[in-house]
């Protein structure tokens, strides 16, 4: 299987790779995945101009110019296309700090489910991961063991399992699987995930 790739996350490449999924950063390819960034936590009052422009450039004004690309090279070639945006639970569930990110994930969604219903009758299946906190990208100040134990898993996410739900929605027995927001996260942002961090960030925890 082969998958024209945006954005950067050399951990989940690797694992993509390891999976026996080719990617490639131009040419031709039916399927398309875009990732972002780490996350980073940054409560309203603290976030700069550039940081709120800059994460909205990286995870979703970027990853839309290189979509409408895909998309008119896939359309113009009559192909069935697969899009999987890596996103993450920021914008599934509030969380203090995750205002930037979390409102970038959102729109990148949006965008993920008009092209579930502008581009499903021709063929294209568009969907969405949203990631839980991965301990290769933890934002500083989290507490990774809080975290794993508000995890009903009890443990963070690893790459690994990102990359068997990006095969999985990629492959044909995801055809019936459109317009979707699939959590990887163990269960963490449907439980005790919006309780502030006690880290020694004061601004979460008065």
């Amino acid at each position: 299987m082969r998958a024209l790739l945006h954005g950067v996350d050399e951990p989940l490449e690797a694992a993509l790779r390891e999976r026996g999924l080719e990617l490639v950063r131009e040419g031709e390819a039916d399927r398309f995945v875009t990732c972002g960034p780490p996350p980073m936590l940054r409560s309203l009052d603290d976030l700069s101009v550039d940081e709120w422009t800059g994460r909205f450039c990286v995870w979703v004004e970027e990853p839309f110019w290189a979509l409408q690309a895909w998309l008119q090279d896939v359309l113009g070639r009559g192909a069935r296309g697969r899009w999987v945006a890596i996103t993450t639970t920021l914008g599934a569930q509030p969380f203090p700090g995750g205002g930037a990110d979390g409102s970038a994930a959102v729109a990148l969604q949006t965008l993920v489910r008009i092209a579930a219903v502008e581009y499903g009758p021709r063929g294209i299946r568009a969907n969405a991961i949203a990631a839980g906190w991965r301990e290769r990208t933890l934002p500083a100040g989290l507490d990774g063991e809080l975290a794993a134990t508000d995890t009903p898993t009890r443990r963070l996410v690893n790459e690994s399992d990102l990359a068997a739900a990006v095969l999985w929605l990629l492959g044909d027995q995801a055809d019936q699987v459109n317009g979707e927001i699939l959590r990887v996260d163990g269960g963490y942002s449907i439980t005790r995930g919006s309780r502030p961090d006690p880290s020694t960030d004061s601004r979460w925890t008065k």
